[in-house]
């Protein structure tokens, strides 16, 4: 299955992995935050920059338009934002100081709901660094379709670079296929060396080759992480040395 160009939010250099979080049960909100006054919304104050994007996927692992999105502190009984996914099945959440606490100095757990009519909602929760970036790529599932695997679902993101840890520009292609032959799947390098690209029903081990269109061609066996949650695809980070 070809992926091509799907994400163009990639923000690659803030990049935290909310791999431990994800398909652990929510539980109830807890209650210990600082509620002097009786609402702890935008407490923290001054210029916040915390953000969750990704991409809406569909069974397929196509890109999905058009989902409703909710958004809030896990960990205290504030209100829920509201965003909309976009056309493309792109998304970015943004405006935290409106959910942060007094006790989320260093970053926040959110609990985000992904619903489209006719599709099972996704609930993902999500820990991000303050100021920081995270990327979070659902999968909605139509009512009744069975939400089992046959391989890895993942989308492997990075940036090619040079030994000294600076871009390789220009763009390219990266392939990626399993020994036997049976796996094989493409994607784009932008410009500035950023590349993100779903691995859908993969092998745990597949061959990677980055071809960069100036020079230079880097091949690596990479090995896939299985998501612990059927309805959210790994968001697996590879920055390639050429």
């Amino acid at each position: 299955m070809i992926k091509k160009g799907l994400f163009g939010m990639l923000l690659v250099p803030t990049l935290f992995i909310a791999g431990p979080t994800l398909g652990q049960d929510p539980g109830a909100a807890n209650v210990g935050a600082d509620l002097r006054g009786g609402d702890v919304t935008g407490a923290v104050g001054g210029r916040d920059n915390t953000r969750v994007l990704g991409t809406i996927l569909d069974s397929s692992g196509n890109p999905m338009s058009d989902v409703d999105i909710w958004y809030q502190n896990d960990n205290m009984p504030a209100p829920r934002l509201r965003a909309k996914g976009r056309k493309t099945g792109t998304y970015l959440l943004r405006n935290m100081g409106r959910v942060l606490s007094r006790d989320d100095y260093e970053g926040i757990v959110l609990r985000i709901t992904f619903e489209r009519e006719g599709y099972r909602s996704v609930v993902a929760r999500v820990a991000v660094q303050r100021d920081g970036a995270q990327q979070v790529f659902p999968i909605l599932f139509r009512e009744g379709e069975s939400m089992e695997a046959k391989g890895v679902r993942t989308v492997l993101v990075g940036r090619v670079e040079n030994k000294r840890g600076k871009p390789v520009k220009g763009g390219g292609e990266a392939l990626f296929t399993s020994g036997d032959g049976s796996f094989s799947a493409t994607g784009v390098v932008e410009k500035n060396g950023e590349f993100a690209v779903v691995l859908w029903d993969a092998p745990e081990r597949v061959n990677a080759s980055f071809e960069m269109t100036k020079g230079g061609v880097r091949d690596q066996i990479l090995e896939l992480r299985a998501s612990p949650q059927p309805d959210l695809a790994v968001t697996q980070v590879f920055n390639p040395v050429m």
